[in-house]
């Protein structure tokens, strides 16, 4: 039984394709007379002289792939490369001129709590709702909150302080510094002679 199975393992192993040796294998323990004959071809003599041919599966060369490449570039379109179309910028609009506001009534306790809680806020540098507590107090004819207003719009002022993302405006800056000046603020008049 053990030298049958041994060469059993020989002919499968010496043989290129077992399937037949399997079937007539088959064919002969089931008792049947119909074998599959097929033909079992030799075993090829390696010879010096015989050239090996490479098998399909087989890596194409760096000379195949850079002739393919080659080829494919031949054969490819030339593409244009245009620069992207870059829209024009808008026109600068005019500054912006703050024309004499309306005096608002506020009370001086109120006008003060709005002048400490905003400068509160532009102590920690939350600007936005300090402009809105200046823009009331400034409407109620205060020059110190149009002097502040202006400041926080302030390129100049704006660099030195905390002030995280909040853009400068120096159009606004300069319009403010103007209704302070007209509201009798020294400080905001000289303000605008440096910007002159």
């Amino acid at each position: 039984m053990l030298l049958a199975a041994a060469v059993t393992c020989y002919a499968v192993l010496s043989v290129r394709n077992p399937f037949p040796v399997f079937a007539n294998a088959t064919a002969m323990l089931m008792g049947t007379s119909e074998a599959q004959s097929v033909p079992v071809p030799p075993a090829p003599v390696p010879s010096s002289t015989a050239r090996v041919q490479p098998s399909p599966l087989t890596a194409p060369t760096r000379d195949e792939i850079a002739a393919a490449l080659k080829t494919a570039h031949q054969t490819l379109a030339p593409v244009e490369i245009r620069p992207p179309v870059v829209a024009a910028a808008p026109p600068i609009a005019a500054p912006p001129v703050i024309a004499a506001l309306p005096a608002r009534k506020i009370s001086a306790d109120e006008l003060a709590t709005l002048m400490t809680r905003a400068k509160g806020l532009l102590a920690a540098g939350d600007i936005p709702p300090a402009r809105l507590l200046l823009e009331r107090a400034a409407e109620a004819q205060e020059p110190g909150a149009a002097l502040l207003l202006a400041q926080t719009y302030d390129p100049a002022v704006l660099g030195t302080q905390d002030a995280r993302n909040i853009t400068a405006d120096p159009a606004l800056a300069r319009s403010w510094y103007q209704r302070a000046a007209q509201l009798g603020s020294a400080d905001a008049q000289r303000r605008l002679s440096q910007l002159q």
